[in-house]
């Protein structure tokens, strides 16, 4: 009998919450909100939404003057198995084979419990967003290009990108704050996460746009803050090498909720990780574009003179790999004359932006490589070595080094030009760790009690392990956020149900060991 109840897993999965039961007699306190939280984001949002429907009483704040946060920019593709719509287009899928899929493509090094969470509640997530108004492309569900492909076309976007969902989360949103159902707060910055002498966690110290200082008190804190991509300092101190990517990320993701959790005692997981995506140009705007939309005639080159991918590869996650284990961060594309008339295939560039970069010393000229070399610092032998074996290979139509396909022609219509690419940021991998229930954890996987988080702010990498996948960063702080609300929820209020539930299991579990 014990086995039996351990393999259902319902003494694990009901065991945290319990002991939050337990502690209702001291938890809740008078005035304070039900549910506090902290970021208006793509978790936020949703996690307020699925509260003030369970009838919480609900505070949402954000340090900006606005909401959605990274939905204001960000591309917005979601992804998700056995969605209404994926059913309809007669496409064959499961929970279970987007599980293996993202396990295979993180290398192993997901979190399962978590992963298992998304992908299970992704299509019920999916379906949800198209009931509130969300529209999809006629493509959707599709495979994306930006990434590694499924197994299955699962990924979904809107016409309007990320805005094609906050547009209905908003007015979602909006509905309940005109009944009273969520207070909004917005300019507000969290400077610390209030605990009592239990190191229960009972609200947090905020900072007004004025600078005036108050506490919120609240039952039950729901982090939602986002990653930690515009933080100088997080990205010095856990990931040095990329610290000089550019930002592409809004500047609110300071990992404000990262540095709180830990003053509290939760424990960072995966910070060791970051995915810099290769492309941007250094100093300009514009980035390459990737196969199969482009297939360069170009090469790229490390800081040592080097090749150290197929140029033309329609992996990503291959091509972000390669870029991350060079020595030296950044590369060179280097082209000559001839692709500079056909255009090299940076994105938003033509030949004033060519023309204006060689202006401004970032695209380097020269009428031979070893001139070119000197002006990029590169040692000249080696990049001449470099260019004349490529060359080679597109006379023998064979590329022995990389399996490049496409070589319509060698590099030798002088002049020759270099631009510098560097990595961009996005998201953030590293973050707080978290139990099934979504409470935030410390050092021994002991449940900080009254503090929840989701969204990036648990790192992306808990979804995608070692590597960046399709729609695993929008949709599962979506789904994520909704399922801490209702844990937050129970928490908040001692649900009466969970109590019930808690001392069957209590019950259960003594006649399991007698």
């Amino acid at each position: 009998m014990k086995v039996a109840l351990a393999e259902t897993g319902i003494i694990s999965t009901l065991n945290p919450l319990l002991a939050s039961a337990n502690k209702s007699t001291s938890k809740l306190m008078d005035g304070a909100t039900d549910i506090l939280i902290i970021g208006a984001g793509n978790a936020g949002m949703p996690a307020a939404i699925q509260a003030a429907d369970l009838g919480a009483r609900v505070l949402l704040v954000d340090k900006n003057p606005f909401i959605g946060g990274m939905l204001n920019i960000s591309g917005g593709h979601i992804s998700g198995a056995n969605s209404k719509l994926q059913i309809a287009k007669g496409i064959e899928d499961s929970p279970a084979l987007h599980y293996r899929d993202a396990m295979r493509m993180g290398r192993y090094e997901n979190n399962s419990e978590l992963l298992k969470l998304a992908v299970e509640h992704a299509a019920a997530m999916i379906d949800w967003l198209a009931e509130i108004g969300v529209e999809f492309t006629p493509e959707s569900p599709f495979f994306e290009n930006d990434h590694e492909h499924y197994s299955a076309p699962r990924t979904y976007m809107g016409p309007e990108y990320a805005r094609s969902l906050l547009h209905p989360l908003k007015a979602e949103l909006q509905k309940r704050i005109d009944t009273g159902q969520i207070k909004l707060q917005l300019n507000t910055s969290i400077t610390k996460l209030l605990k009592n002498h239990e190191n229960r966690i009972i609200g947090v110290e905020v900072r007004s746009k004025s600078g005036k200082i108050t506490e919120l008190k609240a039952n039950a804190v729901i982090l939602a803050t986002g990653g930690y991509g515009a933080s100088d300092a997080l990205k010095t101190k856990y990931n040095p090498k990329i610290a000089k990517s550019k930002v592409i990320c809004l500047p609110h993701a300071t990992g404000d909720g990262i540095v709180m959790a830990e003053q509290v005692g939760a424990r960072l997981i995966n910070m060791d990780k970051f995915i810099s995506f290769p492309g941007a140009v250094e100093g300009a705007s514009g980035r390459l574009q990737h196969a199969p939309d482009h297939l360069t005639d170009g090469i790229w080159v490390n800081k040592q003179g080097d090749r150290f991918v197929n140029e033309q590869t329609l992996n990503p996650d291959q091509r972000e790999r390669a870029f991350l284990n060079q020595k030296d961060f950044g590369f060179y594309y280097i082209f000559d004359h001839q692709t500079r008339k056909t255009g090299p295939g940076i994105i938003g560039w033509d030949e004033k932006q060519i023309q204006d970069g060689i202006s401004r010393g970032i695209v380097k000229q020269a009428n031979t490589v070893n001139v070119l070399a000197r002006k990029i610092n590169v040692d000249a032998t080696r990049l001449t070595a470099t260019i004349a074996r490529f060359n080679q290979f597109v006379n023998a139509g064979v590329d022995t080094d990389y399996r490049r396909q496409k070589l319509t022609r060698t590099l030798s219509n002088q002049p020759f030009y270099s631009i510098p690419i560097t990595g961009s940021i996005l998201i953030s991998h590293g973050g707080i760790a978290v139990n099934h229930l979504l409470q935030a954890v410390d050092a021994n996987d002991t449940a900080i009690q009254g503090l929840f988080a989701v969204g990036e702010t648990l790192g992306s990498a808990q979804m995608m392990g070692t590597a960046v996948l399709s729609g695993m960063s929008v949709g599962p702080a979506i789904t994520l956020g909704r399922l801490a609300a209702r844990n937050a929820f129970r928490y908040a209020r001692s649900d009466p149900f969970l109590l019930a539930e808690c001392e069957n299991v209590k019950h259960m579990e003594n006649k399991a060991l007698s």
